[in-house]
């Protein structure tokens, strides 16, 4: 029993690393060159063999990565009501919102300010390009892993309360175009675009820290990746962003 944990910390180490150092490596490519595409797409086909594994792990097949379903299900008894779930959902729904109009304000900058996109911040600094790449694999892997960890009885077809991509992407352009107040909202100032997207992250875990203590009140990120993915055409749209945003920021 006691060489149990070492059987799995080895190998996660090991895949961290070798991870760390490809994103590392691959982040030396110049965009929008053939070695870039080459390894981004590289990137991508692992991502997919890997999530396949959970799939197949998921279906007892013998070719699989078999991950424990998770034990509870979101929302919790007592908590299905549209009120109590929305609220479970804000933080998050907070954090999509407002990267939408960072994104957003970001894209109307001038030419002669610094663009404080994600994309413009990548091929500005190898290290912010390095550490986006591992963050964009990360993200390909746990929306599989999030997945096949469903709780028994979970259907693709499942619906459940809350805000859809639809009403977010909706929500966040509302108002009109924002070219007239870029100025005023993004300071020309890379410093500010990375201190903003390392803010991003250090909320993302804070709320995921508070989720989980929070006794089922709040969604943790893997049952809002659950919640929102659901149906099967959001299921699909949301690879098909993922993988344009991973071409467009990476391989482009």
């Amino acid at each position: 029993m006691s060489d149990v944990p070492a059987r799995r910390v080895v190998p996660a180490t090991v895949f961290a690393l070798t991870l760390c150092v490809w994103c590392g490596w691959v982040s030396g490519f110049h965009h929008s060159s053939t070695p870039a595409l080459a390894m981004w797409s590289a990137s991508l086909a692992g991502v997919g063999v890997i999530d396949l594994l959970f799939w197949r792990g998921r279906r007892g097949g013998r070719l699989g990565l078999h991950l424990p379903p998770a034990r509870t299900r979101w929302p919790r008894p007592g908590q299905e009501d549209s009120g109590r779930a929305f609220v479970g959902l804000v933080p998050w729904l907070a954090l999509t919102l407002v990267v939408l109009v960072w994104e957003l304000l970001g894209i109307d900058t001038g030419p002669h300010q610094p663009h404080l996109t994600i994309s413009a911040l990548a091929q500005a600094f190898r290290p912010f390009n390095a550490a986006l790449l591992l963050v964009w694999i990360l993200v390909g892997l746990g929306y599989g892993a999030a997945r096949a960890r469903a709780p028994v009885g979970w259907a693709s077809g499942e619906t459940a309360h809350g805000a859809s991509p639809g009403a977010l992407s909706s929500a966040a352009v509302v108002g009109g175009h924002p070219a007239t107040v870029v100025a005023l909202l993004l300071p020309p100032s890379r410093a500010v675009g990375v201190a903003f997207w390392v803010g991003l992250i250090v909320a993302c875990v804070l709320v995921e820290i508070a989720a989980r203590r929070s006794r089922g009140r709040l969604a943790d990120a893997e049952e809002f990746v659950r919640l929102i993915s659901g149906p099967l055409v959001a299921n699909a749209l949301f690879v098909v962003a993922w993988t344009y945003a991973g071409w467009h920021l990476f391989a482009h």
